[in-house]
Formats: structure tokens, sequence, C-alpha cells
């Protein structure tokens, strides 16, 4: 009876090292953008472990990873039904694992955090904030098992704020969204004053988001201090990083210049344009929303021109120029439909 029982453990710890391999090879596949190469290495992962006899807490980790990872396949795949199935059946495998202290805080945490996404992205709000909850919750515990190590800021921490700080604006509970959002950016200032510049970009987007929000919902002056701190963040991340995370700086002045021309505030909307084509060049958005923002300005009294310390003739000016440039790359029609290509992009 021992010798089936150990040909059984050897069999068993067989499958598990080939179904580990598999999701290795998926999770790295996934991290490089080869989706479909992750979805076959995944999918054959959990044939593997559907086939074992036995559950141990190995197998049910590593099928909590494969489901979890499957989900962002199907994320990305746009089946977010699909998604959110996989992402369900690996939350509850966290779950019962946690139940039995088996420490997979940090697995579990990102496993809630991608659920609380797909939520969110399907319209389930509260569900939304429930998991993203969960998983700063979880979170915390990891940061408090690790007391008296010198770590810094966990970056899947500053993701979690930023996801529950959009649930918050999206659900109008301002001073959450606002204090959550806050605590991301200090970790996100610490991890680029370490040298991980990559996490200002992530930040940047992060307030991009919560600005739009606000300026939904009429919070003008609140949309305009979030817009600046991601104009802040994106530079810094430009600076460091280059031209891969250009068009992060790109859609923070364009949101810019929207705010300030919703305020009246032309003159600082105006050199909000200026800034970013100098910055990024003859891109077709800030040249499409440059036109934009002039025919809007000549619409507008000379008084309320003034007040804005933009006057007509210096809209006009300004008017003329951007004209020009557009002609240059191509005519108003041709910036437009790349522009429009751009955002689809």
């Amino acid at each position: 009876m021992s010798e089936i029982t150990e040909d059984r453990q050897r069999w068993l710890k067989a499958q598990l090292d080939a179904a580990e391999e598999l999701a290795k090879i998926g999770s790295q596949a996934l991290q490089q953008r080869r989706t479909d190469l992750g979805a076959e290495a995944l999918e054959e992962a959990e044939v593997i472990l559907d086939m074992a006899e036995e559950e141990t807490d190995r197998l049910l980790e590593l099928r909590a990873r494969v489901f979890n990872e499957l989900g962002v396949v199907h994320q990305r795949q746009q089946r977010l039904e699909e998604s959110r199935d996989y992402h369900s059946r690996a939350a509850e495998i966290c779950d019962d694992l946690m139940e039995k202290e088996v420490d997979f805080a940090s697995n579990s945490a990102a496993t809630h955090l991608n659920l609380s996404s797909i939520e969110l992205a399907l319209g389930n709000a509260d569900r939304a904030r429930e998991c993203g909850e969960k998983a700063l919750e979880l979170l915390r515990q990891a940061r408090e098992s690790r007391d008296g190590e010198e770590t810094g800021p966990d970056p899947l921490e500053l993701g979690a704020h930023q996801n529950l700080a959009v649930i918050y604006a999206q659900q109008q509970a301002w001073e959450e969204a606002k204090e959550t959002m806050e605590e991301a950016g200090a970790m996100a200032e610490e991890l680029e004053t370490a040298g991980r510049p990559s996490f200002a970009a992530q930040f940047a987007q992060g307030c991009q988001q919560l600005s739009v929000i606000l300026f939904e919902n009429d919070r003008y002056e609140e949309a305009l201090d979030w817009g600046r701190k991601a104009e802040e963040m994106s530079e810094k991340a430009y600076e460091a990083l280059g031209q891969r995370v250009l068009p992060i700086y790109v859609i923070s002045q364009i949101n810019l210049i929207s705010y300030n021309e919703k305020l009246g505030r032309y003159a600082d909307g105006e050199d909000c344009l200026w800034k970013a084509l100098d910055v990024a060049g003859e891109d077709p958005r800030i040249l499409h929303r440059g036109v934009s923002f002039y025919e809007t300005c000549r619409k507008q009294a000379d008084s309320r021109l003034e007040k804005g310390n933009l006057p007509r003739e210096e809209v006009e000016e300004g008017y003329e120029e951007i004209l020009q440039r557009v002609e240059a790359a191509g005519g108003l029609d041709a910036v437009r439909e790349r522009a429009r290509q751009m955002r689809r992009g």
C-alpha cells in the first residue's frame, strides 16, 4: 500500500512540476504581450491540473495562479464575462487557502485586484469596490508580515490604491477618492525617487482617470488640480523613459487644455497647447485639439478673453499658426483621421 501511495505522490509531483513550468511560460509570455502563446501554455497547465487525482495546497496554489492568468488572457481578448469567471474561481481558491492559513496574501490580493477591474469594466461598481477594498486589505496584511524588512512600497499596492480611488470617484465618494489617490501618489513618488520612473507614468494615468471623472461631474477646479499632478508625473516619466511614455504626457496636456478652457483660463490653456507641441512635435491629437481650442476662443466675447488673459489679437495669431501647422501636416481632415486612429490604438 505504501508503494502505491509513493507512486501516486511521485506522479502528482511530476504533474505539478509540469503544470508549474507551463504556468511560468504562460506568465512570461503575458508579460511580453505574447497573449496567444501565454494562453496556449496556461490552458495546457489547466488540463494537467484537472487530471490530478489529489488536491494538495500546492495544486490549489497553482490552480489559482493559472486561473488568474487565464482571466488576464480573456480580458485582453475583450471576453470580459469569461475573464470574470476565471478571476472569480481563482479568488475562491485564494480565500480557501487563506482560511487554511497558507501564506498566499500577495497572490490573493493580485487576484482580487484583477477581479475588481473586470467588475468595474462590466459596470458592477459595488462589487468592484468590494473586491478592491479586499485586495488593499490583503496587501496591508502582506506588508505587516514583512515588518522589519528593508523594502520599499509594493507596486501592487500602488495599483490597488489607484484602482480603488477611481471606483470611489465613480461612486462620487469624493473624499475617499482624493485620500486614496494621495496615498497612491506618495508610493509613486517614493518608487520614482528609488529609480523606478515607470511608476510615475502609472500614477500619471491614475491621475488622468480621476481628473476626467471629476471634470465630467462639473468639479472643474479639482479636475484641474489632478490634471496638473498628472502633468507633473508624466513629465518625470518622460524625462527618464523617453518616447515610450510620451502618449501619457500628450494626454495630460490635452486634458489640461480642456480644463483651463472650461474655467475660462485661456492663456493657461494656450500655454499647455504650445508646451505639448514643443515636447511632442506635430502630434495629430494636439494639432486637432489646438484647432478646436482656438475656434472656441474665437467665439468668446472680448471681455471674456481679456479676463482669461488671452486678448483677441493673440487668439488670431495662435489660430493662424496652428492652421499653418495643420496644413503642413496634410490638412485638417488628414490630421483629424490620424488623431482618431491614435485614440483608438
